[in-house]
């Protein structure tokens, strides 16, 4: 999206919507709870390389509230909010992958990260 000339603005709405649809996916599944505890581990990973996402990381947010993601990445250069956003989805597609296995994770989360679904299937597994 930022090569494409989108603002961090845009790009913080479309991570949280991203992140909105990962939620309704996940919590069926392992409760929002739960959903919520791979978030914010998520978070504490993406944190040790973007240290600015530590507002986010320690909010003690209600599971799917988004808000503190959509601020910090609205106030960062749209670049860099559209890499945090990538590699944020990685993470999380990593780590439910760890836990519930790669195709599991590829068919409850088919379609959200533009594709980064199927990207995780073709990867070796994170050790």
């Amino acid at each position: 999206m930022a090569a494409a000339g989108a603002d961090a603005g845009q790009i913080a709405g479309e991570a949280v919507a991203a992140w909105d649809a990962i939620h309704r996916a996940m919590a069926p599944v392992i409760g929002p709870r739960g959903s919520a505890a791979l978030y914010h581990r998520t978070l504490h990973v993406a944190r040790t390389t973007y240290p600015w996402l530590g507002a986010p990381c320690e909010a003690a947010a209600e599971p799917g509230d988004f808000a503190p993601l959509r601020r910090a990445l609205a106030s960062q250069a749209a670049v860099d909010a559209a890499a945090v956003h990538d590699s944020m989805l990685r993470t999380f597609f990593e780590l439910l992958a760890s836990l519930i296995g790669e195709p599991l994770t590829a068919r409850l989360l088919q379609g959200i990260g533009d594709g980064l679904s199927n990207d995780i299937s073709s990867q070796e597994p994170s050790r």
